[in-house]
């Protein structure tokens, strides 16, 4: 089960940091700016999403030509919110560093600086990329606390950021960790003593009540998400339909199917209404299993059809956006790690002294001896050749390798018996590399070590092998004990770079 967050308060407070910071300016080219700012934000509250992508592009232009970077950051800021609100992972987190590339700024905005970050954060968890998602909210909080004077706004975006971690410790089944990072929301929320209920009062109760269910705490779960539903009455918010989805699971485990199925129904139209595709899915395989679980197959199969033909080209999606990222952050990494060693310029300098000696002393042989010189070049022509004839055979071997890579992805997603075994053909260094770590590991551990490396999902391996979410939640929980790893770090990063490494 998810957790739902709306991201408004980032926005939110990002919007009012940007425009307190600044509203001694008299300039009137930043006065336009200031406003466009407000503008910008009362379009984003009132949800007219073609508008304010307009004025967001209108702000970036205007700030481009006066050179502010108040503007700019906060520009690509909104663009990089409204992306993630519609699932483009990939250009929000493009256009949130644009908004970070303004160091001078963002050393005066610190809430500001804090919800890049926390944007960021977010786009990682939504690509199930946990290891990534982690680190960025601890660096969101890390710049939080270095506000000197703590507010309203201070707490709410501390509250969302603990939120947020709650969420990702529940999707790798930490309970632990997750009711961990749950108190320190409801402790953060504790400290606005002005008497007023913000929404993210309503979305920790219903945070809590979904806790509570998934721990079978069925009592504290109704009280909690009740109260979720109460807080939002008659308003249309995300958490106020992930709560009433919570109170249909509850009359499932009391086998009260048709109040469950009003429930879902009113869920299923809040997020339809406020275009949560991934929830509206996540939902009609929910209602397929308590159908099929009450026995009408035909109504199950209808809702399971709705759910497999969204999901299909969701999770390609979201495959294709986790892909690309991962890449970028590596390529990150390669380029922090070249910098680091271009640091070193006396070592670099000394490398360089010893290579023009050796070179000198080289040419003053071959001009010695040109008999040899004359040898030298047939080899080097012959090492041309057979440089060449490698050249083909690793094109041709990268070929196959694309070949039998499809070939083994239509395997896995089939379920074959013989997908283990040609994927142990493809990637013959596996399962020795693994049998290194645990010689005791089971062909079913290995096979299931084998999804998450070519890099399936949850959802996807407990699809492709007919097997219930928990379970595969289950075997990740043991899988990953058996690796020693930490909640921080990834399964499928930790075992791609420990297979490909040397």
């Amino acid at each position: 089960m998810d957790f739902i967050k709306s991201s408004k308060i980032y926005l939110l407070a990002a919007l009012v940091s940007c425009i307190l910071l600044f509203a001694q300016k008299t300039d009137v080219q930043d006065k336009k700016i200031s406003e466009l700012i407000n503008e910008t934000e009362n379009l984003y509250l009132a949800g007219n999403t073609e508008k304010f992508l307009a004025s967001s592009h209108k702000l970036i232009s205007l700030s481009e030509k006066a050179k502010n970077q108040m503007g700019l950051s906060c520009g690509y800021y909104y663009l990089a919110a409204c992306l993630y609100n519609v699932g483009k992972y990939r250009e929000s987190i493009n256009y949130i560093k644009k908004a970070q590339h303004y160091k001078d700024y963002l050393k005066h905005d610190i809430m500001h600086h804090s919800r890049t970050y926390g944007l960021l954060a977010d786009n990682y968890l939504s690509l199930e990329l946990y290891s990534l998602s982690a680190e960025n909210y601890h660096q969101s909080l890390k710049i939080l606390q270095t506000v000197a004077k703590k507010n309203t706004l201070y707490y709410l975006s501390e509250s969302t950021s603990y939120s947020y971690l709650a969420i990702l410790y529940n999707n790798m089944s930490l309970n632990d960790s997750m009711y961990y990072y749950l108190k320190k929301e409801k402790s953060s929320l504790s400290k606005i003593n002005n008497g007023k209920q913000y929404a993210e009062n309503g979305c920790a109760s219903n945070d809590f009540g979904h806790y509570y269910l998934k721990t079978n705490q069925l009592d504290s779960a109704k009280i909690y998400l009740n109260q979720s539903v109460a807080f939002f009455q008659n308003e249309d918010n995300e958490c106020k339909f992930d709560a009433i989805s919570g109170l249909a699971d509850l009359e499932i485990k009391n086998k009260n199917y048709k109040k469950a199925y009003q429930l879902y129904n009113e869920a299923l139209n809040g997020f339809k209404k406020n275009n949560y595709p991934q929830l509206v899915n996540d939902l009609y395989k929910k209602i397929s299993e308590a159908y099929i679980q009450e026995g009408n197959t035909v109504k199950g199969k209808y809702y399971q059809d709705l759910y497999q033909k969204a999901n299909v080209e969701m999770e390609e999606d979201r495959r294709k956006e986790r892909d690309f990222v991962i890449n970028e952050v590596m390529k990150e990494e390669a380029r922090k790690n070249e910098f680091e060693k271009d640091k070193n310029k006396k070592y670099t300098a000394l490398i360089i002294s010893l290579l023009l000696i050796i070179t000198a002393i080289v040419i003053f042989f071959l001009r010695k001896n040109k008999k040899k010189n004359v040898q030298s070049n047939e080899i080097t022509d012959q090492l041309k050749v057979e440089n060449a004839v490698q050249e083909k055979e690793k094109d041709v071997l990268k070929s196959q390798i694309n070949e039998s890579f499809d070939e083994v992805m239509s395997l896995a997603k089939e379920n074959s018996p013989e997908f283990f075994i040609r994927f142990q053909e493809i990637y013959p260094q596996f399962t020795p590399k693994m049998l290194k770590i645990n010689p005791n590991f089971k062909v079913t551990e290995l096979t299931f070590a084998s999804y998450i490396y070519l890099g399936f999902t949850t959802k996807e391996i407990a699809d492709y092998t007919f097997k219930a979410v928990k379970t595969i939640e289950n075997n990740r929980y043991n899988f990953r004990k058996k690796l020693d790893l930490s909640p921080d770090q990834d399964l499928q990063f930790w075992i791609k770079n420990y297979i490909d490494g040397e």
